[in-house]
């Protein structure tokens, strides 16, 4: 119903790109040559949010009282937050994949050599819908349990409010390439032009 697939080990941007031919006017984001550079910018946008909420965190825990034991107990709660963080980062591939048109469709792919899964869909959408795409993600599986978290911090077992905690860091971490994009579509993309991906990199068209 929503056209989403999971298609597995992603190999090449053949797999995505197909038959499909990019349109003669469309312009490619300047993202950098390099993976490296993409993750060095997105940690320079992301270093703003991400070091409050450490700080945050910090100040929020020495207010509790308690102590982590070192226990069967504890290796479980450790092993279902590892469990549980592979899961949240599909889930993240899939928020954005919800959020593209009904009737697009959408791949999630595994790209095994960087430890991750991405999104593909080369519908053309607006500015400002790209920059909701990228950023939901973060917002709702890194920002909203974090500030949910400073509400019940102390009314939960200590170790599973840390375990709990450091899934949101992550969480929010793992969406810095999303900000390079939000940055990338901000500072390049004309108000009225279009956003699309076409193999691994997005492109802009005027309408």
């Amino acid at each position: 119903m929503l056209n989403i697939t999971y298609m597995g080990k992603f190999e090449n941007e053949k797999q995505l790109i197909g038959n499909d031919k990019l349109p003669q006017k469309a312009i490619q984001f300047k993202e950098g040559k390099k993976i490296e550079d993409i993750y060095n910018l997105g940690f320079i946008l992301g270093s703003p949010i991400i070091i409050p909420i450490i700080i945050i965190t910090i100040l929020r825990i020495q207010g509790i009282d308690g102590h982590i034991n070192l226990n069967l107990k504890t290796g479980i709660i450790i092993a279902v937050a590892i469990l549980v963080n592979y899961i949240l980062k599909f889930l993240h591939e899939y928020i954005h994949a919800i959020l593209y048109p009904i009737k697009s469709e959408k791949t999630i792919w595994k790209y095994t050599s960087k430890g991750a899964y991405f999104i593909y869909c080369n519908t053309k959408i607006s500015k400002i819908r790209f920059i909701v795409i990228s950023l939901a993600p973060m917002i709702i599986l890194g920002i909203i349990p974090f500030v949910v978290w400073l509400f019940i911090a102390d009314k939960i077992e200590l170790t599973i409010s840390l375990v709990y905690v450091f899934l949101t860091w992550i969480m929010t971490f793992f969406a810095m390439g999303d900000l390079v994009n939000v940055y990338n579509t901000i500072k390049q993309v004309p108000k009225n032009a279009k956003v699309f991906n076409y193999g691994l990199h997005s492109y802009w068209i005027s309408k």
